[in-house]
């Protein structure tokens, strides 16, 4: 009996682990969300100063800033 209580308590603790590890693995803390949009613009100056002010780098900055949310 007391084993089939285990069992049950264990059962039933499994999902409520897995979602919390889940969103700490997916879940995004300030620092490095920071972290990745310092980057996205380095890369975006890089890009106007080799393209000379090209438009197609404020379209990839975007593209990296709307990554960095998705992370």
């Amino acid at each position: 009996m007391a084993r089939r209580a285990f069992i049950s308590a264990v059962a039933s603790a499994v999902p409520a682990i897995s979602l919390a590890l889940g969103l700490l693995v997916t879940g995004t803390d300030p620092v490095s969300a920071n972290a990745c949009a310092a980057s996205c613009r380095a890369q975006h100056n890089q890009c106007r100063i080799q393209t000379k002010g090209s438009p197609a780098c404020d379209a990839r900055l975007q593209a990296c800033l709307q990554g960095c949310l998705k992370k």
